[in-house]
């Protein structure tokens, strides 16, 4: 079975301009909550990602936990939720993160 973490890795829409909007510029808190995340991902530390209140870019990537949390449930359907994910998405839109997973 395959099952794919998808949607945005941030999600600050209060905290964004429209330069965001229309031309995409990333604001720094969008681009280093993503970087932190990119980064335990690779490493398959899914404790660190549980802490991802002291993460940078906090509190503008996630104003609220309901569309963070998700990629807990993506961990806890994967036959080995200890194996790091394969990255299927790596981009930004309207300046939020759209980092998605896949794990197995």
């Amino acid at each position: 079975m395959l099952i794919i973490g998808s949607g945005y890795m941030t999600h600050g829409l209060p905290f964004l301009g429209r330069d965001s909007w229309e031309h995409n510029v990333i604001p720094g808190w969008s681009r280093d909550f993503d970087a932190w995340a990119a980064e335990a991902l690779a490493a398959g530390r899914i404790d660190l990602l549980a802490d991802f209140r002291h993460a940078p870019g906090m509190p503008y990537a996630h104003p609220t936990v309901e569309h963070y949390t998700p990629i807990f449930v993506t961990f806890g359907a994967a036959t080995d939720p200890s194996a790091p994910p394969t990255v299927v998405i790596d981009d930004f839109q309207m300046g939020l993160a759209k980092r998605s997973f896949q794990v197995a």
